[in-house]
Formats: structure tokens, sequence, C-alpha cells
């Protein structure tokens, strides 16, 4: 068997490529539950799940059962993207969420193989099939990759089409043509990369800073109607993904583009990260020493790869500069920054008498990063993030009479928000948080609606379960809340994730949670 897979993937390298990366990529469609950040369910999920039947959790669209006057910053393209795939669901009859997200994450898992293909032409056409054949492995088996392949994650899903965007302007001369302009721009080729790198800024509005750069390379390479051919192209194809603005808004363009701006501009001192730290991004997700070789071979390409190397360098620096740096945000340079860093790292070390010298120093290397990288791939594919929260909606939509429910997080530091789609409902919650004030004993005062979805034009069904959140002092909470419902039973406790307990044990400001569950009988 494994004979035979090794002549196949001699054969066939780039086949096999995307077959390991397909099998990877499936452990965490079957085993990687949950969500990982606020952003892979509750900017993305959620919205669009209830746009598929007829709701409007979190009021994203203004006029849906509620007042609002500003937008969202976050475009709504991928949104859109879910909501068919959620009436999709709705329309076969798949009406178990645990059971759409199943199919949610293949389909994402299929969708990242592009990203290993296009990575593998781009290399191979820039240099050669060996190259490109370390580039596609890499890209299958980078440890967190299966598992963010899978995820909601836009920073994710930008990169295939910003990769096919490429391959098709490589497919082109990158020195100018003798001849009129239009045998470089005038073709199906040129304009298709424009289109697709437009639509990858609208699903990441921060990809818009390289493909930016991207028409400024073909301004210095290809000349002035080059670029505008691009910007025109790309910008269309961005203008596209927008279109919903225009009808929710008003007539008025590019709303949520303004929102976002609005948003980051006044929060963006909000999530402060070390610049220093922030450098040495690419070790978060390449082990080193593996990710030290490529990002010295990253720039020893600026010269002969200058239309990868500088939009990818600019959208670096800009991620290192602004105050808001969060790790994910930097994914979309990952595949870039591994192509140019094969290729560069390769042709130093054949070029170089200190590890000519030293060959099995450099095998050492790569096979410790092999092996950490393996056992690192294999936790995370296994890996159910938020547990607790999860299960405990999965409970509830296992019951089949949930009318509401209350978080009783007074035990807690922390009232973390519900992954409700998870329990088949999106209606206002309650909430009881404040750890040193009594119940008062009206059901109009006690629990308090939850504050993000407080608007009065929002119907609030009264609860029948109760979730405790965390066991501090749980008896007295339990029997404090018995003294207005005195049917009040105990049902279930979720514990906590292993990876979730972990994370809080390597920073105790990561949330881990154990969720008590009670009913009003």
């Amino acid at each position: 068997m494994i004979n035979k897979f090794k002549k196949y993937f001699n054969e066939k390298p780039l086949q096999a490529i995307l077959l390991i990366g397909l099998v990877v990529r499936l452990l965490a469609v079957l085993f990687s539950h949950g969500y990982f950040m606020h952003d892979d369910h509750f900017l993305t999920v959620e919205p669009a799940a209830s746009w598929a039947v007829g709701k409007n959790a979190g009021d994203y669209i203004p006029g849906w059962g509620n007042d609002k006057v500003s937008p969202e910053p976050l475009s709504f393209f991928y949104l859109g993207l879910l909501f068919v795939f959620f009436k999709a669901m709705h329309f076969f009859g798949l009406e178990n969420p645990d059971s759409q997200m199943y199919v949610m994450r293949l389909v994402h898992g299929l969708y990242s193989l592009l990203t290993i293909y296009f990575a593998f032409k781009i290399t191979e056409k820039l240099s050669h099939r060996k190259n490109a054949i370390q580039v596609g492995v890499l890209l299958a088996l980078i440890a967190v990759l299966p598992n963010f392949s899978v995820r909601n994650l836009v920073e994710m899903v930008c990169i295939p089409p910003l990769l096919a965007g490429f391959w098709l302007l490589l497919r082109q001369p990158v020195v100018p043509l003798p001849g009129p302009q239009k045998t470089q721009i005038w073709n199906w080729s040129f304009m298709g990369a424009a289109l697709l790198m437009g639509l990858a800024v609208g699903v990441r509005f921060q990809t818009g800073l390289l493909v930016a750069l991207v028409g400024f390379v073909l301004l210095l390479q290809r000349g002035f109607w080059s670029a505008v051919v691009f910007g025109i192209m790309s910008f269309f194809a961005f203008f596209l993904t927008q279109i919903d603005d225009v009808l929710l808004w008003g007539g008025k363009p590019f709303q949520h583009l303004q929102g976002y701006f609005s948003y980051n501009t006044k929060n963006a001192n909000n999530y402060p990260g070390s610049p220093i730290a922030y450098l040495s991004f690419i070790a978060l997700y390449i082990l080193p020493p593996v990710s030290l070789f490529l990002l010295f071979g990253f720039f020893r390409q600026w010269k002969k790869n200058l239309l990868i190397f500088l939009p990818v360098l600019g959208f670096l620096i800009f991620h290192i500069v602004y105050p808001n740096r969060q790790e994910r945000f930097i994914l979309p340079a990952l595949p870039f920054v591994v192509m140019l860093g094969v290729i560069g790292w390769n042709e130093f070390i054949a070029a170089s008498k200190f590890w000519e010298r030293r060959k099995g120093l450099l095998r050492s290397s790569y096979v410790f990063f092999w092996t950490i990288n393996v056992v690192v791939m294999l936790v995370f594919c296994f890996t159910y993030g938020k547990r607790a929260r999860v299960e405990a909606m999965k409970y509830l939509y296992e019951q089949g009479d949930c009318q509401n429910f209350v978080r009783e997080a007074s035990g807690s530091d922390i009232a973390s928000m519900p992954p409700q789609f998870y329990s088949g409902h999106d209606y206002p919650t309650y909430y009881y948080w404040t750890r040193d004030t009594d119940v008062d004993g009206t059901i109009n005062d006690f629990p308090r609606q939850e504050e993000e979805c407080s608007t009065h034009l929002h119907k609030r069904p009264l609860p029948n379960y109760y979730l405790f959140y965390g066991a501090e002092n749980l008896d007295e909470r339990v029997a404090r809340i018995q003294r207005h419902f005195t049917t009040l039973q105990y049902k279930t406790t979720i514990e906590a994730g292993w990876f979730d307990k972990l994370i809080h044990w390597l920073n105790k400001l990561n949330d881990v949670e154990t969720i008590y569950i009670y009913k009003v009988e």
C-alpha cells in the first residue's frame, strides 16, 4: 500500500498532495467541533443561519425588527454565501444545527484544497516541480491549517481567490511586451485575475491593500494601461460584492466599508499587541527552525518575484504598524511566504558551502520540524473549541422544549455569549451576572434581558431553562432562583473541553467554563 502510494506520488505529485490534504482536513471536519474565536461563529454562522429561517440575529439587517441606523463593520458578501448554504440545508431537509456544521466544515475543507493547488502551480511556474512539491506538502500539513481551513474564518476564505488571481497574472509575461498594450491586458486571464482579487477583497476588506499594491507593481512592470484595467476590473468585482449596501441603506454604496473603517479607527487600541512579537508571526503557524528558513528565503526573492513580494510585504508591514494586532489577520499572507520562502531558501542552500558541509544538520532540522508539526496538527484536528458553550446549546436543542433560557453567571468572571445557533433559537435571551445583587422577586426585573439584543422591537419568550456558569457558590445561587421558581430541577453538567482547559492553564485570561443546566418543570 505504501509503495503504491509512493509510486502514485512520484507520478502525480499534485494529486497525491491534494489527497493528503483532504485526509487531514476530513479529520478536522469529523472531530474539530465548535469554534475558536468570536469572529468565526458570531460574525458568520449566527446571522447567516438566522436569515435562512426568516429571522435577524444580532440585528445585522436594518429595519428588520429593529431601528438600526448604522451598518455593521464587516462585509456581507461571505455572509450571503453562508445564507445560501443554510437555505440549501433546509431545502434538503437537514435541520439539525450540528449536522449542518459537519457539512459546513466539509465544504470549507474541500474549498481550501484550492490553496494547495494554486500554490503548487505558482511555485512550479516560478521555479520547478521539486519546490512546488515542498510547498504543496507544507500547505497541506502545516500544523494549524487543516483546522483553520474548516473554520468560518474570512482570513482563510479569501486566500484561494487571491492565489488564483496571482496564478492567472503569472501566466502572462511579467515584463512589457513589444507592440500595443492591449496584447497584455485585453485577455481573459488578465481580467479574470483582477476580478478574482476584487472578490477576495469583498470577503476580507484588509486584502485591499495587497491588491492595490499588485496594481502598483503592474504599473511598474507592464505600464499605465495594465494598472488602469486591473484597477477598474478589481474594483468592479469588489463593488458587486457590496451591492447589498445599495439595497439596504437607501442606495448608498460602501456603507459597511465605511462602518469597518470607523469601527477600527475608534477601537484600534483595544486589541494591542507587541510589534516585535508580531514580526515572528510565521512561527505561530510554521514551527522553527523551518519558519526561519522560509522568512530568510522570502526576503531573498524580492527582485525576482516583485509581483508577489511587494504586495505581501506591504500587507505584513501594515499589520505590524497598525495597533490592532491579532495573529489571524496575517493568515492571507502565509501561503505567499511559504512559496517565496521555499524558492529562496532552496536557491540559497544549493549555493551555500556552509550547508553543503552540514547536510546532516539540515536534515535533522526538517526531521525535528515535521515530528513536532505532525503532533500539533493531529492535536488541532481533534480539538473541540469552546466545547461547554456549544454542548450546552446542543443539549437545549435535543430536548425540543426550550422556550428561552437564562445565563446565570454570578459565580463566574465572565458572561460569554451563547452560540444560540446550536440551540435552534436566536431570540433575545436573559442573563444574571451581578454577584452582589439579589433577585427582587419580580419577573419584569429579573432576569435582565440580554443587553446586546435589548431593543423593544424584539419579542422575548419567558425562559424555562437556567444555565449556571461556574461552580462558585452554586448551591446558594440555585437556592436563590428556587425561591421564585420552586420547580427548578437539575438536568446535566457540561464540562469544558481539554483544549479550553489547557489554554486557560497557559493563560488565565482565556475563558474556561463548566455549565450546570437546570429546568423549570
